[in-house]
């Protein structure tokens, strides 16, 4: 079993929002190197999937693990 398995769900759904958080940052800050790139698709489907795991941690109950 691994040590995210091991983790509450609540904790797990948390540390993935996060990771998604920074991606986002990343992206909106533009590219570091080179010419602008299009991440509007990549930014908008974090996007949706930062906001599927907002709705999933809402309707955690208190027993959730």
């Amino acid at each position: 079993m691994s040590e995210e398995q091991d983790q509450p769900l609540r904790e797990q759904i948390d540390d993935a929002i996060e990771v998604i958080r920074h991606q986002l940052e990343r992206l909106y800050e533009g590219p570091s190197i080179g010419g602008a790139l299009d991440d509007r698709s990549v930014i908008a489907g974090l996007e949706d999937e930062l906001e599927q795991l907002k709705q999933a941690r809402a309707n955690l109950g208190p027993n959730d693990r």
